[in-house]
Protein backbone atom coordinates (compact mmCIF):
# COMPACT_ATOMS: atom_id res chain seq x y z
CA UNK A 1 0.00 0.00 0.00
CA UNK A 2 2.94 2.58 1.21
CA UNK A 3 4.01 2.09 -2.75
CA UNK A 4 0.77 2.94 -4.04
CA UNK A 5 0.66 5.79 -1.84
CA UNK A 6 4.31 6.96 -3.25
CA UNK A 7 2.85 6.93 -6.73
CA UNK A 8 -0.24 8.98 -6.45
CA UNK A 9 0.49 13.17 -7.17
CA UNK A 10 0.54 15.41 -4.13
CA UNK A 11 -2.45 16.52 -4.56
CA UNK A 12 -4.18 13.05 -4.48
CA UNK A 13 -2.07 12.34 -1.07
CA UNK A 14 -3.74 15.52 0.03
CA UNK A 15 -6.87 14.91 -0.78
CA UNK A 16 -6.22 11.05 0.72
CA UNK A 17 -5.13 12.37 4.06
CA UNK A 18 -7.62 15.57 4.85
CA UNK A 19 -10.64 13.50 4.59
CA UNK A 20 -11.78 12.68 8.16
CA UNK A 21 -12.36 9.03 8.12
CA UNK A 22 -10.35 8.15 4.94
CA UNK A 23 -6.92 9.97 6.09
CA UNK A 24 -7.37 7.90 9.56
CA UNK A 25 -7.61 4.92 7.79
CA UNK A 26 -5.13 6.03 5.37
CA UNK A 27 -2.84 6.48 8.50
CA UNK A 28 -3.41 3.71 9.93
CA UNK A 29 -2.40 1.24 6.77
CA UNK A 30 0.71 3.40 5.62
CA UNK A 31 1.63 3.44 9.38
CA UNK A 32 1.63 -0.18 9.86
CA UNK A 33 2.54 -1.11 6.14
CA UNK A 34 5.95 1.17 7.33
CA UNK A 35 6.39 -1.24 10.39
CA UNK A 36 5.66 -4.68 8.42
CA UNK A 37 8.14 -3.41 5.72
CA UNK A 38 10.83 -2.25 7.67
CA UNK A 39 10.50 -2.36 11.36
CA UNK A 40 12.04 -0.80 13.94
CA UNK A 41 11.24 0.82 17.36
CA UNK A 42 10.73 4.18 16.56
CA UNK A 43 8.49 2.94 13.46
CA UNK A 44 6.37 1.11 15.90
CA UNK A 45 6.09 3.66 18.37
CA UNK A 46 4.97 5.95 15.57
CA UNK A 47 2.49 3.32 14.19
CA UNK A 48 0.96 2.94 17.86
CA UNK A 49 0.29 6.75 18.38
CA UNK A 50 -0.95 6.81 15.11
CA UNK A 51 -3.60 3.70 16.09
CA UNK A 52 -4.44 5.54 19.96
CA UNK A 53 -4.48 9.17 18.98
CA UNK A 54 -4.35 9.57 14.84
CA UNK A 55 -8.59 9.86 15.10
CA UNK A 56 -7.98 13.13 16.85
CA UNK A 57 -7.43 14.40 13.14
CA UNK A 58 -4.38 16.58 14.22
CA UNK A 59 -1.61 14.46 12.99
CA UNK A 60 -3.74 13.61 9.67
CA UNK A 61 -3.66 17.28 8.99
CA UNK A 62 0.19 17.37 10.15
CA UNK A 63 1.03 14.71 7.39
CA UNK A 64 -1.53 16.14 4.82
CA UNK A 65 0.23 19.73 4.55
CA UNK A 66 3.77 17.54 5.10
CA UNK A 67 2.65 15.62 1.62
CA UNK A 68 1.56 19.04 -0.10
CA UNK A 69 4.98 20.78 0.80
CA UNK A 70 6.50 17.58 -0.76
CA UNK A 71 8.28 16.37 2.22
CA UNK A 72 6.33 12.80 2.87
CA UNK A 73 4.80 12.09 5.94
CA UNK A 74 6.05 12.54 9.49
CA UNK A 75 8.54 9.82 9.92
CA UNK A 76 7.99 8.16 6.61
CA UNK A 77 9.68 9.21 2.90
CA UNK A 78 7.41 9.35 0.71
CA UNK A 79 9.26 10.07 -2.21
Amino acid sequence: MLDWFKKQSELVQFLLLIIPFVGWVMELILRWSQVIEEGGALNIVVALVYTIFGWAWILGVIDAVLCLLGKGLLFIDVK
